[in-house]
């Protein structure tokens, strides 16, 4: 399923916003631009009639209680476009298992793909997608938040167009330092996020106010007070990232600002280092924490003090070792990659397998200051020992993208309360242990792609929505682990292998929707699992192992980083060309008639790829300025935003819709919002999944 994707170049960028916000020749107060853009979405846009995919932002699936990412196949049935909205029906959905409440929803424009295919060829797709790519791109990368609550600027247009475009053509050609513009990245999508957040409390509210009740009961009005204290910080961190942004979109001011944030740099030396955080605690402690931490290193090497654990990153290489005291909560806001054999150690050994209360006292805990996309990333060879890591304010706990990662003794929590957090990503190329390791309260605990090898050693996932989701191909091996209390499934794998027969079905197992369930994990012949010792699987709801057939080949990370072919890019930077694949891509066949869509695994790119790259925006040509092409900047700053969806082709059972299916209802069974996200919607998140859209469900 091909939806129209654009690469244009910065240069064209500036020119088509240009146009469109100054037709008359006159200068455009921040207050008329929606006008301006509603004027050129009338003429450009079919009202009605045309299909497409909507991805929905992660505060909306935070909303709806549903796991993040959520693609959606529909038609759309009107444009509002006084309100750059469209009343969307909804077909099909890419998750079996996700179930919207209503067959009709109200999203904002900019969320919507249009595809290439239409069953009316009379309309003028072509130019309606352009019309909304435009219109996308403005918002998500040009219009900040605190754009509408600003006095109104007489000419916004020339105060503020070419220096964000020039801005978002230095965050996409790493003008900036790595560092820099990873923070810059960060902001950008948590103030999308925090608008996202502050719109839906302030669409609840005014609701609300407008309900004329002659009572108004103490628990509603204790409810109302916490949403408005929320509201109030919401609007206090919106505007110290605003301040912060204006300097960074200034190149004379960014040096400035990078040593006064960063400081003077991290050391450079040849020589091994390690570092151990202190607290203020009598010398006598002092002491037992020194000489307990001296017992866990080579007593050769180099020792450094520091009062913190972001000090230490502050200033440590990426080989270093980092000793943390017991007992005590380390505010990070790491911005770069973990690698090169270092280590995070706390110095404790309580085991949170076997008495999770007591080891959260006595070891340390990592959390993010902020409400960050991702809590840390690794990209290389690392060890965390006896810490927990708190990732209730990220949308992913840990990002790997590659490297032999050992976690011993660590325990990774997330938030009951929501559909869209993810506990660790796991890209290909990796070998991951866990060994006594904790896993709770997550969307998804571990979330995999293709091409690694995981080892859970006594480990234990439990209350998350699925426990571990997978694909074929990934060799994960269980000894003595348990996998339980799940709300989905216990282990979820995605097989994209059409030769596999499943045609011997153990006793006790059951097929549903095209889904393999096995409640004994002895009965599983697959070369991904191997089980040794005492294995326990139990009381996830839908499935202690469930084997479905997947129609995508590409491993869904949009929502977490981006992933060229070549190269993996900064978990935050949404500005390289993404391609928003979900991993569950099972749209539900009896919405769908004309699902004649083949599976892309193991196909080559076709001629019609390079004729769809000849369709597509050319750029001007111009290397290092700012016509060089964006490469389809995805639509966001973070793995929260939506993405281009590019020759992104999904298979499905091919079934012949009945009137009965037609007439059918989705079951309204949204689940129970255990995990957050996504909404992106957050919902995303995304990191922060942060999008510009705001989205209605009637």
């Amino acid at each position: 399923m091909e939806v129209y994707e654009f690469n244009k170049s910065f240069l064209t960028r500036l020119l088509e916003t240009t146009n469109v916000l100054n037709g008359g020749g006159s200068n455009i107060p921040a207050s008329a631009i929606r006008s301006e853009w509603i004027n050129f979405v009338e003429v450009a846009v079919e009202p009605t009639g045309w299909q497409a995919l909507w991805k929905a932002s992660r505060p909306v699936c935070e909303q709806l209680g549903v796991k993040y990412p959520l693609v959606v196949l529909g038609t759309v049935d009107q444009v509002l476009f006084d309100e750059l909205k469209a009343v969307f029906l909804i077909e099909a959905i890419l998750d079996d298992d996700v179930h919207l409440p209503e067959e009709q929803c109200t999203v904002q424009l900019e969320e919507l793909w249009p595809l290439r295919e239409q069953n009316n060829p009379a309309l003028n797709v072509n130019i309606t997608a352009d019309c909304i790519d435009k219109l996308r791109f403005f918002y998500q990368h040009l219009w900040m938040p605190w754009d509408t609550d600003t006095e109104d600027e007489q000419n916004w247009i020339e105060k503020h167009l070419e220096s964000r475009i020039r801005f978002c053509h230095d965050l996409k050609n790493k003008t900036m330092s790595r560092q820099l513009s990873s923070h810059a990245l960060a902001l950008l999508a948590e103030a999308r996020y925090v608008q996202r957040k502050r719109e839906f409390i302030e669409q609840e509210l005014s609701e609300e106010d407008g309900q004329e009740e002659e009572e108004e009961d103490n628990d509603t009005s204790i409810l109302k007070d916490s949403r408005s204290g929320e509201l109030l910080q919401l609007n206090l961190r919106l505007n110290t990232i605003k301040n912060e942004i204006n300097v960074l979109e200034n190149p004379v001011w960014r040096s400035v600002f990078e040593k006064v944030r960063f400081g003077a740099g991290k050391s450079k030396g040849n020589s091994a280092m390690a570092y151990i955080v202190t607290q203020a605690v009598p010398i006598d402690e002092q002491l037992n924490y020194l000489q307990s931490a001296k017992e866990m290193m080579d007593p050769k090497i180099a020792v450094k003090m520091c009062d913190s654990l972001q000090h230490a990153l502050d200033h440590c290489s990426p080989d270093s070792a980092i000793y943390l005291p017991p007992g005590t909560r380390q505010d990070i806001k790491f911005l770069e990659y973990l690698n090169s054999g270092g280590s995070f150690r706390g110095v404790s050994s309580a085991s949170f397998v076997d008495d999770f209360e007591q080891a959260c006292k006595l070891n340390p805990t990592i959390v993010s200051k902020n409400d960050d996309s991702v809590l840390l990333t690794i990209d290389g060879d690392f060890t965390l020992e006896n810490v927990r890591l708190d990732c209730s304010n990220v949308r992913t706990g840990v990002v790997i993208k590659k490297g032999s990662i050992v976690f011993r003794n660590c325990c990774f929590t997330g938030d009951p309360t929501s559909s869209t957090k993810q506990g660790i990503v796991i890209f290909g190329n990796c070998t991951i242990t866990f060994d006594r390791c904790l896993i709770k309260e997550f969307s998804s605990g571990i979330y995999s792609n293709h091409d690694c090898t995981i080892n859970l050693i006594g480990s234990t996932i439990s209350h998350c929505m699925t426990g571990l989701e997978t694909l074929d191909q990934c060799q994960i091996v269980f000894r003595s682990a348990s996998i339980t209390h799940c709300s989905q499934y216990g282990v979820l794998l995605e097989d994209f292998n059409e030769d596999v027969q499943q045609d011997q079905k153990a006793e006790g197992d059951r097929s549903t929707s095209g889904s393999q369930v096995y409640a004994d994990y002895n009965t599983i012949e697959r070369e991904e699992f191997t089980f040794e010792g005492a294995c326990e699987f139990r009381d996830n709801a839908k499935g202690n192992f469930v084997i479905r057939k997947g129609f995508s080949e590409r491993f869904n990370s949009s929502c977490f980083v981006d992933e060229d072919e070549s190269q993996l890019h900064d978990a935050e930077d949404g500005l390289d060309e993404s391609i928003c694949n979900a991993t569950n891509v099972s749209f539900n066949a009896n919405y769908l008639e004309a699902s004649k869509l083949s599976s892309t695994k193991h196909i080559e790119p076709s001629v019609e790829s390079s004729e769809r790259e000849d369709r597509s925006a050319s750029d001007t040509g111009v290397s290092g300025s700012l016509s060089q092409s964006e490469e389809d900047l995805s639509t966001g700053y973070c793995e929260d935003s939506t993405q281009i969806v590019k020759d992104s082709e999904y298979s499905v059972r091919e079934v012949k819709r009945s009137e009965q299916t037609s007439e059918s209802d989705p079951e309204d069974g949204s689940e129970e919002y255990d995990d957050d996200d996504d909404d992106d919607d957050e919902g995303d998140d995304q990191v922060i999944e942060i999008e510009d859209t705001i989205i209605e469900i009637d």
